[in-house]
This record gives structure tokens, C-alpha cells and sequence, in this order.
């Protein structure tokens, strides 16, 4: 079995990181709250957050996505559960979380993460 231990890939040049467009990996994630405050704890690739509403928060990317039609957005909670609001654009997310009774509800922890292609 082989082992391939690195610090850094650099781009071909050896200048800077290895973009990752056209690859299959995840483009962006994030944890946030909206339970007793409306906060980021953690993120990749998204600048911020709207609260929309109970149950409705709009996620906004750092970097765009190529079509909005081919981003694949996977949503979790540690309540019931998550789901996409409305489609994606290239630039946001609006994301819905739901409680146990199955309506609309501000949850602790919640967590969405994003394929597709960067533009």
C-alpha cells in the first residue's frame, strides 16, 4: 500500500493552490445558527448569512457557481429536517429548516454543503 504525505499541492506553476474548478469536490459549506442568535460558525466559500424569516435563511457565496442549475445543495440539521427553499442562484442558497411537528423553525446547528462548478 502506498502513502502520499503533503503540506501543499501548488498549481503547475508552483505559485498558488490548485483551483478547483471542474473537479468533483465540494465547492462550499457552512454551519451556522439561527436558534437564540443568527450567527456563522463555520463556513467555506460563503460570505455570509440572511435570516429571512423562522425557518428561512439565504446563504451567500464568496465565489459563484457556473449554473445555478447544476449545483447540488445537501442540507442537515440537528432537528428535523433541512431542505432548499427555492433553487439555488449562482451567488445564494435559501435554505429551510424544520422541527419535530414538521413547521418552520430556527434551529441550532445547521449545516449545507455545495457541488458543482465554479464559474
Amino acid at each position: 500500500m502506498s502513502e502520499i504525505r503533503v503540506t501543499t499541492i501548488s498549481d503547475t506553476a508552483g505559485t498558488g493552490p490548485v483551483t478547483l474548478t471542474k473537479q468533483q469536490a465540494a465547492k462550499a459549506w457552512f454551519y451556522w445558527t439561527t436558534n437564540t442568535t443568527t450567527a456563522i460558525i463555520g463556513s467555506f466559500n460563503f460570505s455570509s448569512l440572511t435570516d429571512s424569516g423562522t425557518g428561512d435563511t439565504t446563504l451567500n457565496l464568496t465565489n459563484n457557481f457556473n449554473d445555478a442549475n447544476e449545483m447540488a445543495t445537501v442540507g442537515m440539521s440537528n432537528d428535523y429536517h433541512t431542505l432548499s427553499q427555492t433553487a439555488p442562484t449562482v451567488s445564494s442558497v435559501r435554505i429551510a429548516t424544520y422541527g419535530s411537528s414538521h413547521t418552520a423553525n430556527d434551529i441550532s446547528r445547521n449545516f449545507t454543503v455545495v457541488h458543482g462548478d465554479l464559474a
